[in-house]
This record gives structure tokens, C-alpha cells and sequence, in this order.
């Protein structure tokens, strides 16, 4: 959808600038309003515009609260998406020694590999379509080698300790794919936010025209207000993008400790 595509592209700086304008315009339009129609038609009764502007803003709040909740429980998805690959991989490289011993080797190296591939820096390195596909043809290898013991007969009970980590790595893989780069706020959500939003602020200003208050402070201090909690559901929706991103660590700790054991491996062959 060209809207999805659209609020997903723009860059969050640009999200927070255009955020801060239009609640600052849209208040200023209102006070305008409300000015206007003191002038044309006389006093307004102040409960009334009170009780709108109330309800506007809890409709605002409640979806706020809604997409923040929708990022937030995609974000900590991601997180545990990312450790169950950490455990899958370990587990696969522990489990590869059920092998033939030929195959174990193979699969082990495989698996460094893997784990390399998938070590990445958020904010320096780029996830193309070319590194997907190395992981995607690392997995093929590994489950080749399953079937291959499979089709030799090889001993169910010890092939399954190594197909279950093999499994999930793969779907640690899909998993991670769906939810972190094609998962994310729909279009309509983020029109209605912001159709939202500009109406609470045009409704406060017209309060405040009517009432003959409000300033420019107050103004200005909203528009950062709403556009600092738009910036951080925008952040949380993306996910290699922004200030609030995953922490890799658990991947590259794990690295290191694929790598000492292959020191270990190669300082203590096995005989």
C-alpha cells in the first residue's frame, strides 16, 4: 500500500519537524477561528467548546496508547526473535557433533559462517536482498545435510538432536525477516494520527480564541510535546533505523564464543 510505503520512507527527522509545524499551525489556525467567530457571532458558551476539546484529546490519547503499545510489543518481539536465533545457532554448532564426523565438521563451519553473516551494525550496515540470500543458502546446505543422513539411515535419535536447532534457525530467520522489515504501522493508522491530532490542536485553539487565552509558548511547547511521542512510535516502528534499535550484542558474544571453540578445535584436533 502506497501509504504504508510512503510514512515508512520519510526520515524521522522529518517526521518530528513536520510533526511540531503542523500542531503549531493547526493551533494557530484555530485560535484564528475562535477569534473570528468572537467578533462575528458573539460568546460561546465555555463548557460546551470544553467538553469537545476533552473528548478530541482522549480520542488522540487512546490511539497514541494504541500504536505505541502496537511498536512496543513488535520491538520486544524482535529482541526475543533475536535470542532465540543466538540459542538456535549455539545449539546447532554443540548439536552438529551427532553427525557422521565428516558431516559434523562440515556443518560446523557452516555454522560459523552463519553466525558471522548474521552479526550485523544496525546503523552501518545495510541489510540487502544478497546477504539474505547467503543466509537463506547457508540453511539450504545444512538441511541438505539432514537429508542426506536421512536417506543413509542414520540413527533417528541422534539426527533429531540436530534437525530441532536446525529448524528453528530457520524459522528464527523468518521470523526475523517478517516482523522486523515488512511488519509495521498501516498507512490508515498513521493518517487517522495525525488527522487526530490536528483536530485536538485546531480545537484548542479555537478554545483559546474564544476564550481569549493561550500563547505562543504553549504552543510551541505542545507541538514538541505530541511530536516527541509521534518521533518515538516512529522510531519503534523501524527497525534498523533511529535511536531505539536492538541490541546485537547477544550475536556477536556468541560469535566469540564460535570462534574460541574453533581455536580450541584447532589447537586440540581430535584424534
Amino acid at each position: 500500500m502506497f501509504a504504508d510505503d510512503f510514512f515508512h520512507s520519510i526520515p524521522l527527522a522529518a517526521v518530528y519537524f513536520f510533526t511540531v509545524i503542523m500542531v503549531i499551525a493547526t493551533m494557530g489556525f484555530g485560535l484564528l477561528l475562535g477569534r473570528r467567530y468572537m467578533r462575528l457571532l458573539g460568546s460561546e458558551k465555555e463548557p460546551s467548546i470544553g467538553s469537545a476539546v476533552t473528548a478530541t484529546l482522549g480520542l488522540l490519547a487512546f490511539l497514541l496508547a494504541f500504536t505505541f503499545n502496537m511498536t512496543a510489543a513488535r520491538y520486544d518481539k524482535r529482541k526475543a526473535l533475536l535470542l532465540d536465533e543466538v540459542n538456535a545457532i549455539h545449539t546447532a554448532y554443540l548439536h552438529a557433533d551427532f553427525l557422521e564426523p565428516a558431516a559434523a565438521r562440515k556443518a560446523q563451519l557452516l555454522l560459523l559462517d552463519y553466525a558471522e553473516l548474521r552479526f550485523f551494525h544496525p546503523r552501518k550496515d545495510e541489510i540487502t536482498p544478497e546477504g539474505l540470500a547467503k543466509s537463506v543458502a547457508i540453511q539450504d546446505q545444512l538441511w541438505a545435510m539432514v537429508q542426506q543422513h536421512v536417506v543413509q539411515g542414520y540413527e533417528p535419535g541422534y539426527l533429531r538432536q540436530f534437525v530441532e536447532p536446525v529448524t528453528a534457525i530457520i524459522n528464527s530467520h523468518n521470523s526475523r525477516i517478517v516482523i522486523g522489515l515488512e511488519y509495521r504501522i498501516p498507512g490508515p493508522i498513521w493518517i487517522a494520527l495525525y488527522f487526530l491530532t490536528g483536530l485536538a490542536m485546531l480545537a484548542i485553539g479555537f478554545q483559546f480564541g474564544v476564550s481569549k487565552g493561550g500563547s505562543g509558548q504553549l504552543a510551541v511547547t505542545l507541538g514538541l510535546t505530541f511530536a516527541t511521542v509521534i518521533l518515538l512510535i516512529a522510531d519503534l516502528d523501524r527497525a534498523t533505523e533511529g535511536v531505539i534499535i536492538v541490541d546485537q550484542t547477544p550475536m556477536a558474544e556468541m560469535n566469540l564464543i564460535l570462534e574460541e571453540a574453533e581455536r580450541q578445535k584447532i589447537r586440540s584436533p581430535a584424534p
